[in-house]
């Protein structure tokens, strides 16, 4: 059985396609298919086939369809926990043949290639033809921006000149498909260049500077012109001179959408350009990065100067262009930190989490060496103190740093020698033509004593005028005398006043507030409760106590008032200057209850995220949420993952908020909840502030149990960051509060991270006691979770000892109290452990058959990492068994593995695959 996606919607047995009925049941097969054969929820597959327009009984409509789809298909549609699942193997899709190849082939060239030109043959036309809706619409897109990265792969795979002259016919569909994507465009100059078609290229160059010209109003990239320069000088096919490389990786570009209809600040902008003349290919005069400060008053609209000049600019630093919000006067009182920027900074010049050094000095170390030798331009945006922006000053001569922010930063200017451009009010001319360019040159002259009424009373601020701006186009026929007298009369923001009667804009904001309807005006006060300007909006749900699709129609209000944004689908932000004045509105008699549901709202959503990284740990009991609380549900590990990825800002910052205001239980109950995340994505020092927060309240709400527990976490990453003084405190603290409650499962922990603690430190002998001890402690309670982790630690142990006979007990009870949890990861341990003493004994088959036990289980959890280091262990055995041919395959699939981590044991790995050494890499695996 097949189904394809990448087209029409088919399902098919051999040659013969079944019959799938009306559209939506087409949908509804395609809603199902794309999670490939992971359980779907209910509400999940209704919004993705009716969306909006759903019907009054859209459950009783879904469950025929459903029926109808089990009669017509060959493969069972089961319902389970979290939903309905089709029980297919996900190859049975060719959208996720499609991801499959694209991942393929690893480091082999002729394997890439081939994988590569598999996956593209998959598509058959426009993706779900004949399925509309806004999921499918928004599934296009994405799909068809995997298919364009396929492409510009497979082109760049086939870079010796022979094979060029294939590559035209395919790339020529492609550019006529997507005319305006400057990737594809570039590859196929290249291949008409390497076949002797240059006159070809060039003018395929015109006709894609013509297009962006006429459909975006952009010219090409830098990349683009470049390749065209390079043609224009007849420069061999062959030659790697720069605009024609190899294999160019995709340099960062962060900017965000440039400002539609900027006006004015010609002075500022002339003065940035001449400032980045200094910037050449040989660096500035002083050899050093060039530094610009824009400063100004909140509102004033520094980010959009900054936005707007770097996207005139960016082509003159090919290199790319870095963007942070330091959210420098978050009114959640976070901003944001140097190590949390540099981390993203790294991510975007491809150094993921896993290969960046843990402590902050080496990170910044490691960004300024990326940008060394770059032209590159770097955009921190918002920032509060200098002292903030130092560790992100890049070193290299090449590059510009602008950086906007309400103070003037003269410690920057002094010690840096960083240039200043502060930014004052529009002139009078600027701000009229910013309102001529939203409400009409006819509007505007009409009515133009009230236009001035509105400048001068919004004291030309670009902010106050651009939501003038907004209320005054939502209503045309409302006379622009009547705003202007609404200004005139009310007050105005204090955090904005510049000391002139006419330079406050609280009236502006109260304006748009009481314009909205009560039921949005009372959601935007409320969004003041929120500890950061951006949320989900489950998070506004739960603020204002309604479902999901009551609170949508409230925040497209405040989108369309310009009083929130929608920067993603799901997710809204407000400007920091609106967020704060929303939490200075008086509240409301509902606002205490709409806190507590807030929290209770990410609470119980981190929970429920968190069962499903670390499914078999049963975690302490809660209340249940209240009614009105939103709980996000997400449907898989990878969802979860990725929900906490884009919440982790939120709940850092709310987890600060609750801590400084009311320290209690729900501090250490939200740090546990963080706790597995923090571990998997590395941040060991955000874990060590979030346990300390769980620390310092426990230890106020006198609660033992969860101060234990907050020891263990906190000496669980002092043990990953090698700081062992530090972790044995905190253990010893543990166990004292532990046995002090006579809490088993607490001493449990104790003594098994004791045990990894001693075996870090080479004291092995004192790692088996402690593990022991453990063990005996979770047989005498029954904590079966813990006793198959205690159980294997001892195994490993007793291995670094010589026992092995007694780690190979000790494993297979292991396995059997783990399999019968369900416990997919601590089987997956365990088995890798048994592989490791029958290693050590001998038995060769017996040591490879425990690893591939253990490397199948690591890929059903898509633990890509444990696979590796899986599969590195079976490499050692295949090769001290005589297998060397297999045991290269083992250690070049692990390779690929890690190489697609970007983590730093591919080093490792490919020093041993040149070598072949016999040795065990002790540092791959860390068995805490």
């Amino acid at each position: 059985m097949e189904f394809r996606l990448l087209g029409p919607v088919v399902a098919a047995v051999g040659a013969e396609e079944v019959e799938l009925g009306p559209a939506r049941q087409r949908a509804l097969l395609a809603a199902l298919l794309v999670d490939g054969g992971r359980p779907v929820p209910p509400t999940v597959l209704i919004g993705r086939v009716w969306g909006e327009a759903q019907p009054a009984r859209v459950r009783h409509a879904l469950h025929v369809y459903l029926s109808q789809l089990r009669r017509s298909l060959p493969v069972e549609i089961r319902r389970e926990a979290g939903g309905y699942r089709l029980v297919i193997e996900p190859e049975a899709v060719d959208l996720h043949q499609f991801d499959a190849l694209t991942r393929a082939g690893g480091c082999q060239a002729q394997r890439r290639r081939e994988s590569l030109g598999q996956a593209l043959a998959l598509w058959r036309g426009q993706p779900l033809t004949g399925v509309g809706g806004d999921w499918a619409d928004s599934v296009r897109v994405l799909w068809h921006r995997k298919r364009v990265e396929a492409a510009v792969a497979w082109s760049r795979a086939h870079r010796e000149p022979a094979e060029a002259r294939s590559l035209v016919g395919p790339l020529s569909s492609l550019v006529a498909e997507y005319p305006l994507v400057e990737p594809l465009a570039a590859e196929y100059m290249r291949a008409l260049h390497q076949t002797g078609r240059s006159a070809e290229a060039l003018q395929h160059f015109s006709v894609v500077r013509a297009r962006l010209a006429a459909e975006l109003g952009a010219d090409p990239g830098a990349e683009l012109c470049a390749l065209n320069r390079d043609i224009l000088r007849l420069r061999p096919a062959d030659d790697p001179a720069p605009g024609l490389p190899p294999a160019p990786a995709p340099p960062p570009r962060q900017l965000p959408v440039d400002v539609r209809g900027f006006v004015g600040r010609a002075g500022a902008l002339a003065r940035l350009d001449r400032l980045a003349d200094g910037v050449t290919a040989g660096g500035t005069d002083g050899g050093t990065a060039v530094i610009v400060t824009v400063s100004g008053t909140a509102g004033v609209g520094k980010t959009a100067l900054a936005v707007h000049w770097a996207h005139r600019v960016a082509h003159r630093f090919p290199d790319g262009q870095l963007y942070v919000d330091l959210r420098g006067f978050d009114p959640g009182g976070v901003p944001m930190t140097p190590a949390e920027a540099i981390r993203g900074f790294l991510e975007a010049l491809g150094s993921p989490p896993e290969r960046q050094p843990a402590e902050p000095a080496a990170r910044s170390g490691l960004y300024r060496t990326l940008l060394a030798d770059k032209r590159m331009l770097v955009v921190l945006d918002n920032a509060r103190a200098a002292d903030q922006i130092r560790p992100l000053l890049p070193a290299g001569p090449g590059c510009l740093v602008l950086i906007t922010s309400r103070h003037g930063l003269t410690g920057l200017l002094a010690a840096e020698a960083a240039h200043a451009v502060p930014l004052g009010m529009l002139d009078t001319g600027e701000a009229r033509d910013l309102l001529t360019a939203r409400l009409g040159a006819e509007r505007t002259a009409a009515q133009a004593g009230a236009v001035d009424t509105i400048i001068g009373r919004c004291a030309r601020l670009p902010l106050a005028l651009a939501i003038a701006a907004a209320r005054a186009a939502a209503r045309p026929d409302l006379p622009l005398a009547a705003l202007a007298g609404e200004l005139r009369d009310g007050e105005r923001l204090d955090a904005l006043s510049t000391g002139d009667v006419g330079a406050d804009v609280r009236s502006v904001f109260r304006w748009s507030y009481e314009a909205l309807s009560p039921p949005a005006a009372r959601l935007f006060g409320r969004l003041g409760l929120h500890p950061a300007p951006a949320f989900s909006e489950s998070a506004a749900a739960s603020l204002a106590g309604v479902p999901v699709p009551q609170v949508r129609p409230l925040l497209a209000e405040l989108v369309r008032a310009q009083l929130a944004a929608e920067p993603t689908p799901g997710r809204y932000a407000m400007h920091d200057l609106l967020h704060e004045y929303s939490s200075r509105l008086a509240p409301d008699a509902g606002s205490a209850e709409a806190t507590a549901r807030m929290r209770e709202h990410y609470l119980h959503s981190a929970r429920a995220a968190d069962r499903l990284l670390e499914p078999a740990r049963v975690p302490a009991p809660v209340d249940a949420p209240r009614a009105g609380v939103t709980v996000d549900a997400p449907a898989g590990h990878e969802q979860a993952m990725r929900w906490f990825i884009a919440e982790q800002h939120v709940l850092l910052a709310l987890l600060e908020q609750v801590a400084r205001a009311a320290p209690g239980p729900y501090v250490w109950q939200l740090a546990e909840a963080l706790a597995a995340f923090l571990y998997r994505r590395g941040m060991g020092h955000d874990q060590l502030t979030v346990q300390g927060l769980a620390l310092r309240a426990a230890q106020r709400c006198a609660a033992g149990a969860a101060e234990g527990g907050a020891h263990i976490h906190l000496a669980r990453s002092y043990l990953r960051l090698r700081r062992d003084d530090e972790a044995e405190t905190h253990l010893r603290a543990a166990l004292e509060l532990f046995v002090r409650l006579g809490e088993a499962d607490g001493q449990a922990r104790a003594h098994h991270y004791l045990g990894a603690l001693r075996e870090q430190q080479g004291r092995y002998r004192e790692a088996v006691d402690h593990g022991e001890q453990a063990v005996a402690i979770c047989r005498a309670g029954g904590l079966r979770f813990g006793l198959g982790h205690a159980l294997n630690a001892v195994g490993w142990h007793q291995i670094r000892l010589g026992g092995h006979h007694e780690a190979i007990a000790h494993c297979r009870e292991a396995i059997a109290v783990t399999r019968e949890l369900g416990d997919r990861a601590g089987q997956a341990n365990s088995w890798d452990t048994l592989g490791y003493a029958r290693h050590h004994l001998g038995d060769h088959d017996a040591a490879a058959a425990g690893y591939r036990r253990a490397i199948a289980l690591y890929r059903e959890l898509d633990d890509r990492y444990y696979e590796s280091v899986g599969l590195v262990h079976l490499a050692e055995t295949l090769q001290a068994a005589g297998r060397a041919a297999d045991a290269r395959d083992a250690y070049r699939t692990a390779l690929a593995l890690l190489d697609e981590l970007g983590h730093a044991d591919a080093g490792l790995i490919r020093r041993r695959l040149s070598i072949v050494a016999d040795r065990r890499p002790d540092g791959l695996r860390a068995r805490f």
